[in-house]
């Protein structure tokens, strides 16, 4: 597979109220728009129905994201491998304080003043269980990614945190899905990341940010609905997909965070539109 061959694809985060009212209808207008290829966001109900109407769409279920701890399951690599899955992506960091904590009860207001004090430490332990899981879940045909929000970019003198878990992963067991939109927020390039990591990024996140945005790596400035439909925001994506193609990347996944300018699907529809004018 080429790059871009598939675009776009989309993570299903952005219609996930629309799921939850009618799974079939929603996933008939996915493909309907174009997109081929769908992140999940969590784990479908019934996993053989789901993947039965992807299929029937002509959608392809390439990667889902999930909580590291949530991956120690042999339960839930089951339910990935029979959803077909190429990549299992963890969503975000851990800190080794809540290694033993279901991360997904607690809401953002309760994580953020924790994490505003995350540690290089936090990271070589994020690496060290990465390489870990990784190299598990390879034994049984699964791809590992990590997804970065903009708190990863904080760092430690010289030192930032994303590359050290880039640098302190195995290439073999931790790919990365770069999220562009999460890397600008917090005032870094993602074009830089991907030229100066072009072996490891094989998986984007197509996320724009109006003008004016707040540059911040906390993770509360995710609630201020600064994202943009693609091609009506700041990133130049022409530039970005020009840095794709000379790197590893092959799917890219249009996502969309909190209330934007338009109804989910008709946002979902222009950044479609946006991707195909703009072209291979």
């Amino acid at each position: 597979m080429t790059f871009m061959e598939n675009v776009p694809g989309l993570q299903l985060w952005s219609v996930k109220d629309e799921l939850a009212r009618d799974e079939q209808a929603t996933l008939q207008t996915i493909a309907a728009l174009g997109y081929r290829e769908i992140e999940l966001f969590t784990l479908p109900k019934a996993p053989a129905v789901f993947k039965t109407r992807c299929a029937d769409l002509g959608l392809a279920i390439v990667s889902g994201h999930f909580y590291m701890n949530s991956l120690r399951s042999q339960k839930t690599v089951e339910i990935i491998r029979e959803l077909g899955l190429r990549y299992a992506v963890i969503v975000f960091p851990t800190l080794r304080a809540l290694s033993e904590t279901d991360m997904s009860r607690m809401t953002l207001r309760e994580l953020t003043p924790l994490y505003e004090h995350i540690t290089l430490d936090d990271y070589l332990w994020n690496a060290e269980h990465m390489n870990r899981l990784g190299e598990n879940l390879k034994r049984q045909g699964l791809q590992l990614g990590y997804h970065n929000h903009a708190v990863d970019l904080k760092g430690a003198g010289n030192v930032v945190f994303l590359e050290t878990l880039i640098e302190s992963t195995d290439p073999d067991w931790v790919a990365f899905e770069l999220d562009c939109g999460h890397v600008v927020h917090a005032g870094k390039d993602p074009i830089d990341l991907i030229k100066r990591y072009p072996t490891r990024i094989p998986l984007l996140h197509l996320k724009d940010l109006k003008p004016g945005y707040r540059i911040s790596t906390s993770l509360d400035a995710e609630e201020e609905n600064t994202d943009a439909v693609l091609g009506a925001g700041v990133i130049d994506w022409k530039s970005v997909f020009e840095a794709a193609r000379e790197g590893c990347v092959r799917h890219c996944f249009v996502e969309h965070e909190g209330v934007m300018d338009c109804p989910p699907l008709e946002a979902i529809a222009r950044s479609s539109r946006y991707l195909r004018r703009l072209g291979p």
